[in-house]
């Protein structure tokens, strides 16, 4: 539960500052149930108290030229004292169709309930974690194609202190002394014909491990994140509201534990999508997921779900 006051000010025509504080408290209790002889056991109840105060400047240098100033100081139960978290942005349109940006914000991120105090048979929660702390930044452009499109390109890189991940020899939680993650985002979007779109992404993600308990992780890439991925699909829609969509979702070959001894290997699915209106206020929907029926594993020894077929309606009133 929580709330947040927020109030925008509009302090001259180029100039507009935002501000306000937030606080949300987050209660959990676990119990397991033996079925046999009805005994339970409490794994955890305990709750998370967060709460912040935020600003963030906007101002307008030129037409052109927009700068964004951001700060949050986070209060949090579970460590002592306060975080604080600036963050900044700029905005150049270096001319009508071509944008550049970039932008750099300070991280700050607490453990769950769940990593701290899980008591499942695949996860064991870790009460010492402690909250991850970075920096990240991005730089990239926009290219408007003409009145049919947009392509997108990005460079971030983001450093996180102990980055919180899942041990799944020890089947518990750990922090991670140092990770450092570079990669590259490249989005397309085009419209074809009329009512007809494309739109595909690629992501290139290289998250290596800086500084580890475990010599043996260093300069080795984080488990279960280092993996590329491409999307594409190919729809239809009209203002009548028909939409058909055939979509394509591939990722590549990624490491399972942080010593990169062991890896799952790559997949590509396609699912397609269908929206069909009876009236203004009905519409049917329906989706098949994974259409080939194709056979991967997101981690090792879970197996996907195979085919799914889903129909639905939706009504407005």
């Amino acid at each position: 539960m929580g709330f947040q006051i927020q109030h925008n000010w509009q302090i001259a025509q180029n100039h507009n500052i935002t501000y306000g504080f937030d606080y949300r408290n987050v209660s959990a209790e676990n119990v397991t149930r033996n079925l046999e002889d009805g005994t339970e056991t409490e794994n955890y109840d305990d709750s998370i108290g967060q709460g912040a105060v935020f600003a963030k400047y906007l101002v307008d240098v030129t037409p052109d030229v927009r700068l964004n100033l951001g700060l949050r100081q986070d209060f949090n139960s579970l460590i002592n004292g306060s975080v604080t978290s600036p963050a900044v942005g700029a905005r150049w349109n270096l001319a009508e169709t071509t944008t550049l940006r970039a932008n750099y914000i300070r991280n700050f991120r607490v453990p769950t309930l769940f990593n701290l105090f899980s008591n499942s048979p695949f996860a064991q929660g870790n009460p010492d974690l402690k909250a991850e702390r970075g920096n990240s930044f991005d730089i990239g452009m926009d290219q408007q194609l003409g009145d049919i499109g947009l392509l997108r390109l990005t460079f971030f890189n983001n450093t996180i202190t102990d980055n919180i991940a899942y041990d799944n020899v020890n089947l518990t939680y750990e922090n991670i002394g140092k990770v450092r993650t570079n990669g590259i985002e490249l989005a397309l979007n085009l419209q074809l014909a009329r009512n007809f779109y494309f739109s595909g992404n690629y992501t290139l993600n290289d998250p290596k491990i800086l500084e580890s308990s475990n010599p043996a992780e260093v300069d080795r890439e984080l488990r279960f994140a280092g993996a590329d991925s491409i999307n594409l699909g190919l729809s239809y829609e009209n203002p009548q509201g028909w939409y058909a969509g055939i979509l394509m979702h591939s990722l590549g070959s990624y490491p399972t534990n942080n010593t990169n001894t062991e890896s799952l290997p790559g997949y590509t699915t396609f699912d397609f999508k269908l929206r069909v209106p009876v009236n203004e206020n009905l519409a049917l929907n329906g989706s098949v997921e994974n259409v080939f029926d194709q056979r991967f594993q997101l981690f090792p020894g879970f197996p996907d779900a195979g085919r799914i077929v889903q129909i639905g309606m939706n009504y407005k009133f």
